[in-house]
């Protein structure tokens, strides 16, 4: 992946009006409409072509959800990656994804599953975590927990950490690591809002926030705590390692984060790194190569006990 200066990116970035699609719920619901129009979530043919692509569906609760396996075609993995993909629980999945998983393959030798899950605001949650729960079950019945990773970005990585926290009562193994990247971990939008005026992020903004919690907690307070994983439980999980920018106001979700599971014995790693914004990891960015060599050992399981 080629890289770019930050400076440079955050001008493309402006261009792009990121940002502003987060700027009212209305302007979230065109951003949402053209990404119907535009993306199916599939890999592109820059991956297709070098890697192997299986594409599976399959039914639970009487629909149809597809899951792409991405292998790399010269390596036999052991690791198996779950990925649950960010975009505010109504985007699909994007080139950038799929070039992040790319590296992430051919540097590990990982097997990653994706799980193209139901989207707000035609769904919500409830019909999201079953697909996601099915695919989980059937990958720790074909492979040993200590193989198995859950990572995801963004939305994605707190759909993450709530299917991790769902493990525990349902009794089944818990993957050796848990990895959120940008993690939006708070539906009811309390700790974006408590950093907002003090961050210039040029990615995230509260209105469009608000307006994605709402249709995937399917506009219920008492939903928004149970899909909100900041104030699910810790003991028990795998190991948790979570990359966070300093210029993204999700920042004190993740802050929070680690404190809690602190206190409850749960293993866990905070990377903040300065200067850097929302999902860098997955960014054309000199630190965003930095970040995904660190996942990518943690993929490995080459890191400190």
């Amino acid at each position: 992946m080629r890289t770019l200066p930050l400076k440079l990116f955050l001008v493309l970035l402006w261009l792009s009006g990121r940002r502003r699609r987060f700027g009212s719920a209305e302007a979230m619901r065109r951003a949402v409409a053209r990404d119907r129009r535009r993306s199916t979530g599939h890999p592109p043919a820059e991956v297709t072509r070098r890697f192997s692509v299986r594409r599976t569906r399959r039914a639970v609760d009487g629909r149809l959800h597809e899951c792409f396996s991405l292998s790399d075609r010269s390596q036999n993995g052991q690791v198996q990656v779950l990925y649950l993909h960010g975009g505010a629980h109504c985007m699909e999945m994007t080139v950038a994804h799929w070039r992040f998983l790319a590296f992430l393959v051919k540097a590990t030798g990982c097997v990653v599953h994706v799980p193209l899950f139901p989207l707000a605001p035609e769904n919500d949650h409830r019909d999201a975590f079953p697909v996601v729960l099915d695919l989980y079950r059937k990958l720790s019945e074909a492979h040993p927990a200590e193989h198995l990773v859950i990572m995801g970005d963004s939305s994605g990585g707190g759909f993450a950490l709530t299917l991790a926290q769902m493990l525990v009562p349902l009794h089944l193994p818990q993957p050796r690591d848990i990895v959120l990247i940008s993690p939006w971990l708070d539906m009811t939008v309390t700790y974006p809002r408590s950093v907002s005026r003090e961050i210039d992020d040029p990615w995230l903004d509260i209105p469009g926030l608000i307006a994605a919690a709402e249709w995937w907690t399917g506009n219920s307070g008492p939903s928004r705590l149970r899909v909100s994983p900041l104030e699910g439980p810790f003991r028990g999980l795998g190991r948790l390692s979570v990359f966070i920018g300093q210029r993204d106001i999700l920042i004190a979700e993740s802050r929070a984060l680690h404190d809690r599971a602190r206190k409850e014995g749960a293993h866990i790693e905070v990377i903040e790194e300065p200067g850097m914004i929302h999902v860098w990891p997955l960014l054309p960015l000199k630190e965003g190569q930095a970040a995904r060599e660190r996942i990518a050992a943690i993929v490995r399981a080459d890191v400190a006990e």
